[in-house]
């Protein structure tokens, strides 16, 4: 043990001095740093000019309704839910809506559109709607009453607005038609506000604690940003293993340590030193992050029951990841053996990030829970199972730690047998039958 500590000390402090590490050290901030501003520079630099969208309303009752509901639409803008009013200052601007109204005279259609399309490109107008006159008939065919034409497809705020706006108010002026009152229909018709909330709970002194109201933040940010933040760490730790034993076995300084140390006693250092490192740069990360959520009044976002779960889950992937990657390194001579070889590591390392959003939105369904116990994916969609509001049961947690555990251990165990022989292997480029032979060789 003494020489898997000394080894894990030396890869500890080679990797601290290295600019590799500072990079890796300073990544996070900056790219949060480079996201928040550039959100708000792309907020303040996004195109703000009113939209301004002509209306051909040929039954000459929709336009005044368009009209009143922009100018309604344009005075609630700015107005956030008060679950996301931390975020306020980057949540995206949107522009006002300036409806015109259009009369087209005695103009057919094909040169009524061809004017206001021209208008469009002249940037005259955004877009413009004509609205035929049969639009009040239900009977009508609905894809040709209402025709919505721009140049900018992709904007879709606006006719998504008008299509609602129109199909409200033809909706109230038909049960009118039927013989109900517009007063009673718009009683009838209101809405009321949905107050989300998750569940009541008693607390360990027997009080009942009542159920607190829904936060988007902590439903969605929290689970994504608790497994990015694993999966940022794993990655920029563990392939630096690879790296380095494919490094000290070119430059035949693998072999001067195998006839110092064991290989199992090199391989164990040079893992027990990686998680040194992640665990450094989670203190740094963790640490800023909590710091920017302080002065931002947002400390309360923060899982502190999860902090531990977090490392749990880090030291395991990282043993998972790293000894994985070391075998990979150790069994390789040249950078482009190890590069076909990573394909299906980096596999096992991405699939979590495919499959994360339907689990936080169903996170106890059969296939939540069947991808959450599977051990190489284990470590990222618990950690993102425990970090939503439901969370996770008790035996799911210890199934997934034994499961897992175990999972380690032989990963371990088959990357010190690859580890032995191919860390003085030299020439011929392997193969994963070649490894695998490797592994059950005595």
């Amino acid at each position: 043990m003494d020489k898997v500590r000394r080894v894990a000390i030396g890869e500890f402090l080679n990797a601290v001095r290295s600019k590799a590490f500072v990079m890796s050290l300073l990544a996070l901030p900056i790219m949060a740093g480079l996201a928040v501003g550039l959100q708000i520079y792309a907020g303040k630099k996004v195109d703000m000019t009113p939209r301004k969208f002509a209306v051909v309303d040929r039954t000459g009752k929709l336009f005044e309704v368009i009209k009143t509901e922009a100018g309604e639409r344009n005075a609630r803008l700015g107005e956030v839910p008060a679950a996301l009013e931390g975020l306020k200052s980057v949540l995206p601007p949107q522009p006002h809506f300036t409806p015109v109204q259009f009369d087209p005279e005695d103009r057919d259609a094909t040169a009524l559109e061809l004017e206001l399309s021209q208008r469009v490109r002249k940037k005259e107008l955004f877009a413009f709607v004509i609205v035929g006159p049969e639009v009040f008939d239900p009977d009508a065919q609905t894809n040709q009453v209402v025709q919505y034409f721009t140049l900018t497809p992709t904007f879709n705020e606006l006719p998504s607005w008008i299509q609602r706006t129109i199909n409200d108010e033809l909706r109230r002026v038909r049960l009118e038609g039927a013989g109900l009152d517009g007063g009673l229909i718009r009683k009838l018709s209101r809405g009321v506000e949905f107050d989300r909330r998750g569940l009541a709970r008693k607390t360990s002194d027997g009080k009942v604690e009542k159920a607190k109201k829904e936060d988007k933040v902590k439903t969605i940010l929290v689970p994504m940003v608790s497994m990015l933040l694993l999966f940022m760490i794993v990655m920029t730790s563990a392939p630096m293993l690879m790296n380095s034993v494919l490094e000290e076995k070119m430059n035949k300084v693998a072999e001067v340590l195998v006839s110092a140390v064991s290989p199992f006693e090199l391989m164990m250092g040079k893992l027990i030193g990686c998680v040194m490192v992640s665990g450094t740069l989670s203190f740094f990360y963790l640490g800023s992050i909590f710091g920017f959520l302080a002065k931002s009044g947002l400390l309360s976002y923060v899982p502190w029951d999860l902090v531990g779960w977090f490392f749990v889950f880090q030291v395991m992937a990282l043993f998972i990841f790293g000894s994985i990657f070391l075998a990979i390194g150790s069994a390789c001579s040249e950078i482009r053996d190890a590069q076909s070889l990573m394909f299906p590591a980096m596999i096992l390392v991405i699939v979590p990030m495919l499959v994360w959003l339907p689990i936080v939105q169903s996170p106890h369904s059969p296939f939540a829970v069947v991808m959450s116990l599977i051990p190489p994916f284990t470590p990222t969609l618990m950690m993102l199972r425990l970090a939503t509001p439901a969370g996770v049961s008790w035996w799911e947690l210890s199934l997934a730690l034994v499961l897992t555990g175990g999972f380690m251990v032989f990963c371990v165990w088959a990357a010190s047998k690859i580890f032995r022989v191919g860390i003085l292997a030299q020439g011929q480029a392997p193969s994963l039958v070649r490894l695998l032979s490797w592994i059950a060789s005595k």
